[in-house]
């Protein structure tokens, strides 16, 4: 009799805790007002401990079973709000993760964004895909930026066939170094190399201040977010992050296979200057343009890629008419795919 109440005891006491993981804790997000956030515990790294953040807004509609997870770029996190808000509008319920050593996300003592292995990040997005279907979400959008559009297309490549997301939007993916031939073909190949053998060590990224200017509105811009968690210019990199990105970039270029549906947006244009130019404003300041639609075309069988005029690199902070023009761009295509009511 005392055994069978041990075992009763154990299965009750095993049920709590499981029940407790299941159930997550969510405290108001202090960078957007209305939204929620959560820490992910991602264990320890090479570096000690990490962890990732969770930030979402539900719709009002609690029947929707729509959500988007949406992974920011280097120099990055989630601030994007207007944008989250159209989701919501167009009855998807909200979800931003900020990665390890990035935004919400870095802890005392971390390089920003130091990474040796994209893959590194997989651990986070599996997380936060499975809460968002633990919340009762079963279609699910997988959202990526720049260096979180590269990731989002390798992470969809790896999970093929283990999918917890039904279609793909890439913002301006990072499917190609910035660089002349020369460099590519000279320093690149030293820089990675370095990374691999010495991944601490970290050099300048950039001395260019254009673009952040361009979107903050103590500047020129019209965004407001914080200069501390995305400064205008961005930050050391360590050589393990160019190693990193290196490897990540070379198998978008050797081509993708990625299952599910991609929508592929990028501005029409891109722009290299080394003084202010209003052109800022309608063109993409941080990567070519052409790169990203010559990848894109080798990334799956079924991609869509659509050349936005007037866009900035983050095209949902571009001009109020270009962004509009996303918008509606991203929501018919994602109409084709959504569950019929």
């Amino acid at each position: 009799m005392i055994r069978k109440l041990s075992v009763i005891v154990l299965i009750l006491i095993s049920c709590l805790s499981v029940n407790a993981q299941l159930k997550r804790e969510y405290v108001p997000d202090s960078l957007c007002q209305g939204f929620q956030k959560t820490t992910l515990d991602m264990g320890n790294d090479y570096n000690g401990r990490v962890v990732a953040t969770l930030v979402r807004k539900l719709a009002p509609d609690t029947t929707t079973r729509k959500a988007v997870l949406y992974i920011h770029g280097y120099n990055d996190y989630f601030f994007q709000a207007e944008m989250a808000e159209e989701y919501i509008k167009h009855g998807y319920n909200f979800y931003a993760v900020d990665l390890r050593k990035n935004g919400r996300s870095i802890l005392p003592g971390q390089v920003r964004g130091d990474v040796r292995n994209l893959v590194e990040y997989y651990n986070e997005i599996d997380e936060a895909l499975n809460i968002i279907h633990r919340e009762k979400n079963t279609f699910v959008v997988l959202n990526g930026h720049s260096m979180g559009g590269l990731i989002a297309a390798l992470y969809a490549e790896d999970r093929i066939g283990k999918e917890k997301f039904d279609a793909v939007f890439l913002n301006s993916p990072f499917f190609a170094w910035n660089l002349s031939p020369i460099l590519r073909a000279t320093i690149l190949p030293i820089a990675a190399s370095e990374g691999a053998t010495r991944p601490e060590k970290t050099r300048k990224a950039s001395d260019v201040s254009w673009y952040g200017e361009s979107l903050h509105k103590n500047f020129k811009g019209e965004w407001d977010y914080s200069l501390t968690l995305k400064p205008l210019i961005a930050p050391d990199v360590t050589y393990g992050w160019i190693h990193a990105v290196n490897d990540g970039i070379k198998r978008v270029q050797a081509g993708l296979h990625i299952a599910k549906p991609v929508l592929v947006m990028h501005s029409d244009r891109s722009i290299n200057t080394k003084k202010w130019n209003d052109d800022l404003f309608n063109a993409d300041a941080v990567l070519n343009v052409e790169d990203i639609h010559k990848y894109a075309r080798n990334i799956s069988t079924n991609v869509k890629i659509i050349g936005i005029t007037g866009g900035m690199h983050d095209l949902v902070l571009s001009r109020k008419p270009v962004r509009d023009q996303v918008y509606s761009q991203l929501f018919d295509y994602l109409k084709q795919y959504e569950p019929k009511k």
